[in-house]
């Protein structure tokens, strides 16, 4: 791609999805290599090495779907004169809830599967936890945000797998990055949850048809990848999940506690030599004539 442009993996804020940030982190290096930029911090940060990047920009912010009018406005405008392609990977609706419901246990939740699915597809969504599942998933809701400014071609929809492999390697592929290994990272077990197929069939059936009324590019179908007949997860393996995830997180945890003692110590040091040369001045400045 010769003119500026950037590829922004948008949403939805699925856990499952959530690991392309970090991955695109740790290939930061080779991406440079391939004249890619790929960058992350504070937005105002992110902007700015796009526009000092002449070339193709990768990010993958799936938070970025649950962004009001102002917040996505504010963003846009500042990318409105790259050429701009909106990247949505749309895993199926069972293992999206599954993935929800287990990022919930992971930060102290104690409601059962069942009954968060229940909460969750409740057509009125009055629980506070449909509420936030639904703000950055609904595509009905958040595509409308987003996409007011942008051309339809540059939309690009996608049925994405639950495997974290195969939605690194599709992921890849909508960028034409080509082939790069998927980092180790922390990603939830691909597993689903037990849904209603009629409210399913509902939800996937109203997003893909706002998908082919605006004419946005769509790459599978959002109805069959979640309507497939695929067994949701035994309480046995609800539990192993978590607890898989929870080991994982401890670890994690673990890591970065190491990480943020190793900098303590060194701020420590930086901060006894700022102190040193201070005290130097002061003594230099004492002995000038007055």
């Amino acid at each position: 791609m010769a003119r500026r442009t950037v590829i922004w993996h948008i949403g939805p804020a699925d856990p499952g999805t959530a690991f392309l940030a970090d991955a695109l982190d740790q290939h930061r290096e080779e991406l440079r290599d391939l004249g890619i930029c790929a960058p992350t911090g504070p937005w105002h940060e992110v902007e700015d090495r796009i526009w000092k990047h002449k070339g193709l920009s990768v990010l993958s912010t799936p938070d970025a779907a649950r962004a009001d009018h102002d917040a996505v406005a504010l963003r846009l405008a500042g990318l409105r004169d790259v050429e701009l392609h909106l990247v949505v990977l749309v895993r199926d609706l069972p293992s999206q809830v599954f993935a929800a419901w287990q990022d919930g246990v992971q930060h102290g939740s104690t409601t059962s599967l069942a009954k968060y699915a229940a909460r969750v597809l409740d057509p009125e969504r009055t629980h506070w936890q449909a509420e936030e599942f639904w703000a950055g998933r609904d595509l009905s809701t958040f595509l409308p945000r987003w996409t007011r400014a942008i051309h339809a071609d540059r939309v690009h929809v996608v049925a994405a797998p639950s495997d974290p492999d195969a939605i690194w390697t599709l992921f890849l592929g909508q960028t034409g990055i080509g082939d790069l290994p998927r980092p180790e990272a922390l990603v939830p077990p691909a597993l689903t949850a037990d849904l209603d197929p009629e409210r399913v069939l509902d939800i996937t059936t109203r997003w893909a048809k706002l998908v082919a009324e605006r004419g946005f590019d769509q790459q599978g179908s959002l109805i069959a990848a979640s309507l497939a007949p695929v067994a949701a997860a035994s309480r046995e393996e609800q539990f192993e999940a978590v607890a898989e995830l929870l080991t994982a997180t401890t670890a994690e945890i673990e890591r970065l506690s190491g990480e943020v003692a190793g900098l303590r110590v060194e701020n420590a040091r930086l901060d006894r030599k700022r102190r040193k040369h201070k005290r130097r001045l002061a003594e230099l400045a004492n002995s000038l004539p007055r």
